[in-house]
């Protein structure tokens, strides 16, 4: 891909780091959408070893962000493969990965309001909920000092915004 990278670029470059590490990006970069390429030109390219750019562009296959043709060479009986990128997953990715913070979102809105939380106002010691602070006496178990109710409907309010963005941005068009 060239220096100047366009807005797509640029997406696919944060893409593919995200999903599959900075090295990802040096093999995807040197992939084609519309003419395929070795593995061996790719390791040639970038100096890698050729197991480590078999390696990563397996787990874009597995992402569904390369494919690959192969074919036997008549001289040597080797397979040979060629690959090729295939970009259009990138916004399914997406979409997973946001799918799955959503998720994660909702069960710490779910945690934060279904508990009741207790804290001693030390810097380093954990909230603690209900059943734990009366287990403990309503003392800290780390500090020993007096747990305290804590307020945390600011909380699941910033949490309930996150969730309303998310699932705005994830929605259909």
């Amino acid at each position: 891909m060239c220096k100047s990278m366009s807005g797509r670029e640029m997406l696919i470059k944060q893409v593919v780091i995200e999903f599959a590490g900075d090295d990802a990006f040096e093999v995807a970069s040197r992939l084609k959408e519309d003419e395929e390429t070795t593995d061996e030109e790719i390791a040639n390219q970038t100096g890698m070893r050729l197991n480590a750019v078999r390696k990563i562009l397996y787990k874009l296959y597995d992402l569904h962000l390369a494919s690959y043709r192969r074919t036997r060479d008549k001289e040597t009986g080797w397979f040979v493969y060629y690959w090729i990128l295939e970009p259009e997953r990138i916004h399914d990715l997406l979409r997973e990965k946001k799918n799955k913070v959503l998720e994660r979102l909702r069960q710490r809105l779910a945690y934060e309001a279904e508990n009741t939380f207790y804290h001693c106002n030390h810097d380093g010691c954990p909230r603690h909920t209900f059943d734990e602070a009366m287990t403990n006496a309503f003392k800290c178990p780390i500090c020993n000092n007096q747990l305290v109710h804590v307020d945390n409907t600011q909380i699941i309010s910033i949490l309930r915004k996150q969730i309303e963005v998310l699932e705005e941005d994830i929605k259909p068009n």
